[in-house]
């Protein structure tokens, strides 16, 4: 009983996390002005510049530039399309909303390089913490010591926290420092050791 509303308790916050994302992207391609993205994209860019140098904004492009220039020949093609409804003032609300949506694009793009940038550190710290979280568990599995129910669901709601926040950042028009990759790392694998440590030990 208790495995199955657990199961139905990550389906419904996969859910909710969806309907989030889903229906904020609708508001914010639909509100947001292009001006935005624009500011966020080059804030984004120099903030990696500053930290981390000039190479490691264009490795990041490297990633994701064959991406990008999908991006920008499907939005071409579409606002051709769009312009041809007979109605300038929709046509130009929808010109402006195709040309947020691409920049828009550009900065989740440069974000998910981020992450795969910052995946070099989080690997090992996972593992890390995965590998020590394992033998705690096997020391207290040949001791008396008790296994924590509460910790252990307590870690699967952490690590659900920190993805549901990466979510949330990858898609938020808003500036946000670089800063959370690390410390998300840093905070998962704190989860998955206390998820691990107190596995229960039948298992």
């Amino acid at each position: 009983m208790a495995t199955k509303a657990s199961s139905e308790g990550k389906h419904s916050f996969a859910s909710i996390v969806l309907v989030i994302v889903i229906f904020g992207s609708l508001a914010v391609l639909a509100f947001v002005p292009v001006e935005v993205f624009q500011t966020l994209r080059m804030r984004e860019q120099r903030q990696i510049v500053d930290w981390l140098g000039a190479e490691t904004d264009q490795w990041i492009m490297d990633r994701i530039m064959d991406t990008l220039s999908w991006v920008n020949a499907e939005a071409g093609q579409i606002m051709e399309q769009a312009a041809n409804s007979g109605n300038k003032k929709i046509d130009l609300w929808l010109l402006d909303r195709i040309h947020a949506a691409a920049i828009w694009s550009h900065v989740v793009f440069y974000r998910l390089g981020m992450i795969i940038m910052w995946m070099a550190f989080a690997l090992p710290c996972l593992m890390a913490a995965f590998s020590d979280g394992y033998f705690q568990r096997q020391i207290a599995k040949a001791s008396f010591t008790s296994q924590s129910p509460r910790l252990h669901k307590g870690g699967v709601d952490l690590a659900m926290l920190v993805g549901a926040c990466l979510v949330a950042w990858i898609f938020a028009p808003i500036f946000v420092s670089t800063l959370v990759a690390p410390v998300a790392i840093g905070v998962m694998s704190f989860a998955w050791w206390v998820w691990m440590a107190n596995l229960q030990k039948r298992l």
